[in-house]
């Protein structure tokens, strides 16, 4: 299993841009624009907390998803 990160999507379907994030949730726009990518190996359950917040999300399954290899 892998774990993918959705965040792109969320934030295409909320009308955000990676810096307007970065302001709201005070994380670097770099680390957003990684996480966008998928490019992390590992997340900081702090930094998803202020993502989530910051785009109103109380699910964190609509930030992350599970996917078969």
């Amino acid at each position: 299993m892998k774990v993918i990160i959705t965040l792109k999507e969320v934030m295409k379907e909320k009308g955000i841009t990676q810096m307007e994030l970065s302001d709201k949730a005070n994380v670097r726009q770099a680390a957003i624009s990684q996480l966008c990518r998928n490019a992390r190996n590992e997340i900081n359950l702090e930094m998803i907390a202020k993502i989530a917040d910051a785009l109103e999300i109380k699910d964190i399954g609509k930030l992350l998803k599970l996917v078969e290899d």
